[in-house]
Order: C-alpha cells, then sequence, then structure tokens
C-alpha cells in the first residue's frame, strides 16, 4: 500500500481502531512524505521535541490521524485542519461533512499509538504498555477508594496488571466526556472483580450516567492493555474492526478478542 489507501465506508454501527507501532516506520523516504503532510505548525513542534524518539513519535502520529481520517472523508492528508477544545481535546474544523461527523480519539505509548475513529457518538482510547512498571501511589492518591481497596486486596503480583487495567479505562472515560482531568479520577470508578466483565459507577456530580457508555478492554499486544469508553445510541450498538498500519507503507487487519467489557 505505498499509495493512496481507498477509501472506507464507516457508521455510527462501527467503531474502527488503528494501530501503528513506531519501530516499523523507520524507512527515511517513508519519513519524508510524512514531513510534507504536516503544518508548519505541527513541523516546529516536532522539532522542539528534544529526543529523537519523541520527534519520531509525533510524526508518526501526526502521518497516522491524517491519512486515516482521508479513508474517510474527501479530503487529503495534508488538508485536515483541527482545533482545541478548551480541555485540549482536537477536534476536526474542515467544512466537509463528511469529515465534520467523524468522531476520533488517540492514545500513544513508547512505542504504539492508537488511534480510534467513529461517526455521531462520543469515544475514548488509552493503551499502556506495562513494562514501565505500575504506579501504585499513584493509584493511593487519585483512584476513588473501592478501586483502591480492590487492587489492595489482590496478590502483589497481579497488582501491576490490575493497576494498568484500571488507568486505561479512567482515562478512556475523561477522553471520552472531552474534559481531560478536570473530572477528578476518585469521582468515578470500575469494578473489575468479576472475570470478563467491567461495570463503571459515578457520583452524581458528574452528571452522567453510567449506562450511557459501552466499555471493552482489549490486549493489542501481551504488554499493551488498550480500554475503549464509547457512547452509547439508542438501538444502535456498535461493531468494533481493527487493522494495523504503517501509514502510508502496509496494513492488515487484526482480531483482538474483547478481554472486559459491559
Amino acid at each position: 500500500m505505498a499509495g493512496e489507501a481507498a477509501a472506507l465506508a464507516l457508521n455510527s454501527g462501527e467503531i474502527h481502531l488503528w494501530l501503528t507501532f513506531c519501530a516499523e516506520a523507520q524507512d527515511s523516504a517513508l519519513i519524508e512524505r510524512y514531513r510534507a503532510l504536516m503544518t508548519p505548525a505541527e513541523r516546529a513542534r516536532c522539532d522542539r521535541f528534544h529526543f529523537a524518539r519523541d520527534r519520531h513519535r509525533y510524526l508518526v502520529t501526526r502521518a497516522l490521524v491524517r491519512t486515516v481520517l482521508s479513508r474517510y472523508a474527501p479530503v487529503t492528508p495534508a488538508d485536515w485542519r483541527f482545533e482545541a477544545t478548551p480541555h485540549g481535546r482536537p477536534v476536526i474544523v474542515n467544512e466537509d461533512d463528511g469529515a465534520r461527523t467523524l468522531s476520533f480519539n488517540l492514545t500513544h505509548t513508547s512505542d504504539l499509538i492508537a488511534l480510534a475513529v467513529t461517526r455521531g457518538r462520543a469515544i475514548g482510547v488509552d493503551t499502556e504498555n506495562i513494562d514501565r512498571g505500575a504506579m501504585l501511589d499513584v493509584a493511593d492518591r487519585y483512584f476513588a477508594p473501592s478501586e483502591c481497596q480492590g487492587l489492595r486486596a489482590l496478590p502483589a503480583g497481579d497488582q501491576p496488571l490490575r493497576f494498568f487495567e484500571l488507568w486505561t479505562l479512567k482515562e478512556s472515560y475523561i477522553k471520552a466526556r472531552g474534559m481531560g482531568l478536570s473530572i477528578a479520577l476518585d469521582r468515578f470508578s470500575f469494578d473489575l472483580r468479576e472475570a470478563g466483565k467491567v461495570s463503571l459507577s459515578i457520583e452524581p456530580e458528574l452528571r452522567d450516567a453510567p449506562q450511557r457508555w459501552a466499555l471493552c478492554q482489549l490486549w493489542p499486544t501481551p504488554r499493551h492493555p488498550l480500554a475503549l469508553c464509547v457512547e452509547r445510541l439508542p438501538d444502535q450498538p456498535f461493531d468494533l474492526i481493527a487493522r494495523k498500519l504503517v501509514p502510508l507503507q502496509a496494513e492488515s487487519r487484526l482480531e483482538l478478542p474483547t478481554a472486559r467489557s459491559n
């Protein structure tokens, strides 16, 4: 897939999840193509990163967003325009109607970038690399009491994995709400005690209903938990379609069994 990729249909009954591993996008000619897609402001921001790995990840991330979104609307990758909400969430501001109905969210670790795309419903995605080590003190300080109790009740060897399950779910929820860390992490909680299941509780002051959100947790690799939080629509379930991508170079479908869901 060295040239222009085929357009894709996308409706509110589908969630498309795109995964890119930074190490697989190294070809120098490919990198130059990525750089050509960015705006001057994006190129300037890229150049400000001190470490080469951070510059590379930013470059690949922008290429992923721009090339993937162009699969769903008649906008060339270089012509996408975004503005940030007051809470820092990027939104599409292109005038094309097909572009404006798209909803997307992005997450990355040191080596994996994930992009979730749908239409007409809010969405949040988060992933982590468990190799960086769980920050259990963060849970003690910021998680809901029930989450901390459940976490600490586990055998010590199981606690790091549970931390990352909770962390990615919590991040996916606040990203779906589009409010970032203005939502206190201890005002909503997840219960993971039942195998394969996840349930959400929300304090009244957040003015939200748990049944509004569909949750699922996946493992793209044994090192990467990934959580999706998707707004439910009346009588409109969704199908999840996952793909692995090296932007402008290679693409393949993925089968990602759901590890947890509600």
